[in-house]
């Protein structure tokens, strides 16, 4: 695989437009996500589609730059650390972001609404930083 900075860059302007939506609902509490069916739906589902994207990052990069194709979303991530593609910090931020989308995708265990909020609530510090950080790894090698 080839790294297409093209298509990473069009990946992190739907994170963008998928945090928009999301930020709709940013100020609604976890009583509100109990309260309604359909709020959980929508900010599960803006979830999802976020993580999905960053995955697909990572792997573009993983793959494109470094012919490394992990096996698990995690693995992704340590590797976007361990690459110097992403700091530290945000690794630490990011980690735990596979087995949440696993458990939203795929219903593994009963979803933790508590979990959800608190995801959602730290979606606009974490993804612009995850966004900030992989264009700025580009710059320096394109």
């Amino acid at each position: 695989m080839v790294l297409k900075p093209h298509i990473i860059l069009e990946r992190l302007k739907e994170i963008d437009t998928a945090l928009e939506e999301l930020s709709r609902y940013r100020e609604k509490s976890l009583e509100d996500l109990r309260d309604s069916l359909s709020l959980r739906w929508t900010v599960e589902r803006g979830l999802i589609i976020v993580a999905n994207l960053v995955f697909d990052v990572a792997d573009h990069i993983l793959g494109g730059h470094f012919s490394i194709y992990p096996d698990t979303y995690e693995e992704s991530l340590r590797n976007l650390k361990g690459k110097k593609v992403i700091s530290p910090e945000l690794y630490q931020k990011l980690k735990g972001l596979g087995g949440f989308r696993n458990i939203l995708v795929h219903d593994y265990i009963k979803i933790d609404l508590s979990e959800v909020h608190r995801n959602l609530s730290k979606a606009f510090e974490v993804f612009p930083a995850f966004s900030a950080e992989i264009q700025r790894w580009l710059k320096g090698v394109c």
